[in-house]
């Protein structure tokens, strides 16, 4: 009898077949689930053996797949740690696995976090008051590898003005094909502002008693003036009603020239120049064309506004 077991280990060992007790054998089993971002021979199958340690790390896959995970045969198993380990290796069990990775859900706290972060990095308006951001909505909760649950990159429309309905594609995950994520919400700004105190007639040269700094939602009218020195000296074009911001279309620069005013009339030749006085018939500001009227002559002329209340007429 002992000789007969003493002849098969000797044939095992001649032969290259692994003894029960002493070679490396690799058990595939038929469903796993690995984490990290690569497959390891560890990860679909038990190996035991004297270099289990060494095949235990063999990568078989990178980046495999995705939620769904891959199926890989005995065979391609057998053939990949061939190329990497040369010894004597005895495969066993499944004749394929299906892999799928372990994967965790991304929390609401986090989705939002990201947001509304990118919102405060990007906005045109941060220097100009506090934004706030409410009715975040997030479309799904993806699930994703552990090493990629803070791997978020939120892209927003190029014509975004981060005001009112704000929407955000996330990508949640590296590799080739990221989770993608819809997350919309609602942007306001407030900031400390001028806000009309007194009712300024349309025509009327704003002053600065007629404004007050408040807190105010500039989100709807983003275009409003934040300072005083942008309103007072201008000139209305429509009646500003008390408690609203001053916007652009509501107001002018005061003209260099206004109508009805009476200027300076310089006639100019190569050889004299003479002045007069006269009422300029329009609002005009330098370098634009007015006609003025000679108070003397009570004649009209076109001519060039060079300064303010001068005009200069060409002989």
């Amino acid at each position: 009898m002992r000789l007969c077991v003493l002849i098969c280990c000797l044939f095992c060992c001649l032969t290259g077949v692994p003894a029960a007790y002493g070679g490396n054998t690799v058990d595939i089993k038929a469903e796993s689930a690995f984490s990290g971002k690569s497959l390891k021979l560890s990860d679909v199958a038990e190996v035991s053996g004297p270099d289990a340690v060494l095949l235990s790390q063999i990568v078989l896959a990178e980046s495999p797949g995705g939620a769904s995970g891959l199926i890989m045969t005995k065979k391609t198993i057998e053939e990949k740690v061939s190329l990497k380990f040369k010894g004597e290796v005895s495969f066993t069990g499944a004749g394929s696995v299906h892999a799928v990775p372990c994967t965790v859900e991304v929390p609401e706290e986090t989705l939002s976090k990201v947001f509304v972060d990118e919102i405060l990095r990007s906005s045109p308006f941060k220097d100009k008051g506090t934004i706030e951001v409410h009715d975040i909505k997030i479309s799904r909760l993806p699930l994703v590898l552990p090493a990629d649950l803070r791997t978020i990159q939120a892209k927003f429309s190029s014509r975004d003005d981060f005001l009112g309905f704000t929407r955000a594609t996330l990508s949640v995950g590296s590799g080739p094909s990221p989770e993608k994520v819809t997350v919309t919400g609602r942007v306001r700004l407030k900031a400390d502002i001028p806000l009309v105190g007194t009712r300024v007639p349309s025509g009327r040269i704003v002053k600065r008693g007629d404004l007050v700094i408040k807190p105010f939602d500039i989100s709807s009218c983003p275009a409003a003036y934040t300072k005083l020195e942008d309103c007072v000296g201008k000139r209305t074009k429509v009646t500003l009603r008390v408690g609203n911001p001053v916007q652009p279309s509501q107001v002018e620069r005061m003209p260099d020239v206004c109508s009805g005013e009476t200027v300076t009339i310089r006639a100019r030749s190569e050889c004299f120049t003479v002045e007069a006085r006269g009422v300029a018939v329009k609002d005009g500001y330098v370098g634009e064309h007015i006609a003025v009227k000679n108070v003397s002559s009570g004649k009209q002329v076109v001519g060039t506004i060079i300064a303010p209340s001068v005009v200069q007429v060409e002989l």
